[in-house]
């Protein structure tokens, strides 16, 4: 018997429409923090739409510590 596929979506309000699930095939390009290992140095790039990551800054400050001491 072939398996079913699992497509992950976005849980997080949908950005025009607040009340609404976002829905987008992960990874969401509205809700999605992308951190790139291989740059020099590395960045965190964080959607403008991402209240999650505004609101938790010390956060973004303790990744970029983690990737600091991993070099």
């Amino acid at each position: 018997m072939a398996r079913k596929r699992r497509h992950l979506t976005c849980k997080h309000p949908d950005r025009d429409s607040p009340k609404l699930l976002c829905g987008y095939p992960l990874p969401c390009p509205w809700h999605t923090v992308i951190i790139d290992t291989t740059a020099k140095p590395p960045t965190v790039t964080i959607p403008i739409t991402s209240d999650v990551a505004w609101n938790h800054r010390a956060r973004l400050a303790e990744i970029a510590e983690a990737l600091a001491d991993e070099r």
